[in-house]
């Protein structure tokens, strides 16, 4: 599926009106059930779906690992993906968007010995921007990669929530160590972001945005490194500075 779709606009040259064609992000709206039970309609990029699938499964505690799962259907509107195991979810706990599946339930702590030198990070940040096919293109969407010394995995979407579901689900079917790889992202850091992280075990979080109060706060409680608002070769280190070797 192409990921961009070509839009004719009407432009005026020396006062007389010509045609061009400008590229724009695909988007749109598709349900996710489980088990025949609407979860909930997600805004996204309609590609790459079975990656958001898995990722948002595994990052918002649906699933525990990729056996869970016996198999994923999609069509144009809907994606339908079957459980082994999903008989004790009531209905209520079905509609999750933000990281706390289970809201009664403590966000889990990041246990990781990973340290990433500086000029790794503003590397991986370097060729984030250059691998983003779409982005680089149109604007029109975010992006996100999981690195560690053997993988690259870049995934976009027009939702930065999405991105991160997408590059998680891909890490999970590479079977990637998250706890031995970091995050590189555009957008800001929310909280409901850097729990998605907490609860796949992924310890460092950058971006060249700020993070929020509330985000800096999820990563402080979880042991998640938080770097953000890259800016000409320097970054801020919000939260737990020893992984990063600077």
């Amino acid at each position: 599926m192409s990921k961009m779709f070509k839009k004719t606009r009407i432009i005026k040259v020396n006062h007389q009106p010509r045609e061009v064609e400008d590229l724009v992000a695909l988007d749109t709206k598709i349900g996710l059930n489980i088990n025949g039970r609407l979860l909930g309609k997600f805004y996204l990029s309609p590609y790459n779906l079975e990656d958001f699938t898995l990722g948002y499964l595994l990052d918002e505690k649906y699933i525990k690992s990729q056996e869970d799962v016996s198999r994923i259907e999609f069509d144009s509107e809907s994606i339908q993906v079957f459980l082994k195991d999903f008989e004790n979810v009531e209905d209520d706990d079905l509609a999750c968007y933000d990281g706390w599946f289970h809201r009664d339930h403590a966000i889990p702590s990041v246990k990781s010995d990973l340290k990433v030198e500086k000029e790794n990070i503003l590397q991986a940040y370097d060729r984030l921007i250059e691998k983003a096919e779409v982005w680089s293109k149109t604007g029109g969407t975010h992006v996100a990669a999981l690195v560690d010394e053997k993988h690259f995995i870049l995934r976009e979407d027009v939702s930065r929530h999405v991105a991160v579901d997408k590059v998680i689900g891909a890490g999970l079917k590479e079977n990637l160590d998250f706890s031995d790889s970091f995050l590189v992202c555009s957008g800001r850091i929310p909280p409901d972001r850097v729990v998605k992280l907490a609860n796949v075990g992924i310890p460092i979080m950058v971006t060249k945005a700020a993070p929020t109060v509330e985000g800096l706060k999820i990563g402080e409680e979880t042991g998640i490194t938080l770097v953000g608002f890259l800016r000409n070769g320097r970054f801020n280190i919000y939260t737990h500075p020893h992984r990063i070797i600077v």
